[in-house]
């Protein structure tokens, strides 16, 4: 099969396009034709060698969607041709933060790798039937940035009426918590440093756009928007950047949501400030296995949309990265192989 790989830690030159051999499924697994992977920031931090020790050569990649191609000795209730969503998240299924469906609380929880090559092995458990109305690259872009989000909306309770705000919401995660967002009756406030990407976030049903001055921080015009008051949540997948006017940004008993750090994750705070103010910190990676089946027919009904910004064809996945660290996208990027 044709797939990306990685030999070492690098750039996107480290990204190579080449013939290695098909995945065999063992025992409880099946093997994908990919029809399309869709790209997140976790795969540059891959390739960067950022996420901890990786056997190579790697292939990189865990969102997929295309059609189940063989099945692994005592798979049962699944067949060859199904198209069907990988679900990203692998977890043991048996400690008890699995048996209560807190599944990235397990020791053993990962993310799926290989999906950016024409044949991937996952487990049984990890495939999802696609709904219908979705094009594969549609299908693709959903599962890392949708449970996310969903897990970071379901962490702070979100209630309808309660304001929101999101940082880089222009982004894959971004577009996905904007939509989640107003499907709980939340006021979402979306946050972008680019004027060109407003129209795009309106389109999204966001109730207002804030444009991210390096002149007037975005903190103040948060609390003009909330009469002084400030947000109820706030979701921040930048870090560095944005995390201390995430904190300026809620109200006494607000709660700050960090699902990512794009921006870099060393940051500086007030702690006084953080318990005088009651101010919730909470961190967010991936979500429980129910969330893509669960949100995966609100997409076939209309009710959340996949936004793609860019499909390439997996020999481009270099330039699909180098998109997608400019900050250059509405929605995802997308790999069709």
């Amino acid at each position: 099969m044709q797939a990306i790989q990685i030999d070492q830690a690098g750039g996107t030159e480290v990204l190579r396009y080449r013939e290695v051999p098909d995945p065999i499924p063992g025992p409880g697994m099946v093997r994908v034709k990919v029809h399309a992977a869709g790209v997140n920031h976790r795969d540059i931090w891959v390739r960067k060698g950022t996420v901890g020790e990786l056997p190579y050569p790697h292939i990189p990649g865990s969102d997929a969607a295309g059609e189940i191609d063989a099945l692994g000795q005592g798979v049962d209730g699944l067949e060859a041709g199904l198209r069907v969503v990988i679900n990203p998240g692998v977890f043991c299924g048996k400690c008890l933060a699995c048996l209560a469906g807190d599944h990235p609380a397990c020791a053993a929880y990962r993310l799926v790798e290989g999906t950016y090559a024409q044949y991937v092995v996952v487990p049984q458990s990890n495939v999802v039937p696609m709904p219908t109305g979705l094009t594969f690259a549609e299908a693709a872009s959903i599962g890392v940035p949708f449970v996310t989000a969903e897990a970071a909306w379901q962490a702070a309770r979100v209630l309808p009426g309660q304001t929101v705000v999101v940082w880089g919401a222009s982004g894959g995660l971004g577009t996905a918590a904007v939509q989640l967002g107003k499907l709980r009756g939340a006021r979402v406030i979306a946050v972008t440093r680019r004027t060109a990407k407003v129209e795009a976030l309106r389109k999204l049903n966001s109730d207002e756009v804030v444009v991210w001055d390096p002149a007037r921080p975005p903190d103040a015009e948060i609390k003009d928007l909330t009469a002084g008051r400030g947000a109820d949540v706030v979701l921040d997948s930048l870090g560095k950047a944005s995390f201390g006017l995430s904190l300026a940004m809620v109200h006494r008993g607000g709660q700050v949501i960090t699902v990512g750090a794009t921006t870099g994750s060393q940051v500086e705070v007030n702690l006084a400030d953080i318990f005088r103010r009651r101010i919730g910190v909470i961190g967010a990676f991936m979500g429980s296995a129910a969330i893509l089946p669960r949100i995966l027919p609100l997409f076939a009904r209309g009710q959340l949309m996949p936004v793609i910004d860019h499909v390439y064809p997996l020999e481009q996945a270099d330039q699909a990265h180098e998109q997608l660290e400019r900050g250059d996208v509405v929605g995802k990027v997308v790999l069709e192989v």
